[in-house]
């Protein structure tokens, strides 16, 4: 009875080792096939890439042949897009533009500023007293 224990036991370690080997690995050129061919695929899925490059070099051909802006263009084109840009609101143009911030500057600081008692000491004083009042009421 032992010895059969002992040759099962045996035998289950041997087909064991046997079981944990070491897969095959691919070679280089094996590997470098297996994503030639995966690339292949996912590119015919995705949209080829090679039509998407051509069709991009002949949209660069086309907007090199396009005549390009001179300085000056560019600078009266900037010119008009800041006039007319001031105010789109304003039709009388920059200067009513101009007129009413002049305008509304002036009135802003006509205008008292919020809570300036408060900034010199008495009115910090006297507002800490009225807290306290208030508070115990």
């Amino acid at each position: 009875m032992n010895k059969l224990l002992i040759g099962l036991i045996a035998g289950a370690v041997a087909s064991l080792s046997s079981a944990q080997t070491v897969a095959p690995y691919p070679s280089t050129q094996e590997r470098r096939a297996d994503v030639q061919a995966l690339t292949v695929q996912s590119a015919e899925n995705s949209g080829n890439t090679q039509a998407t490059a051509a069709e991009q070099a002949a949209h660069v051909m086309v907007s090199k042949e396009v005549a390009k802006l001179s300085p000056q263009e560019k600078n009266r084109f900037a010119k008009d897009a800041t006039r007319l840009n001031v105010n789109p609101e304003n039709s009388s143009g920059t200067a009513a533009t101009a007129a009413m911030q002049r305008e509304t500057t002036a009135l802003s600081k006509a205008t008292t500023k919020q809570n300036a008692e408060f900034r010199s000491k008495a009115g910090k004083q006297e507002l800490d007293q009225e807290l306290r009042i208030n508070s115990t009421v």
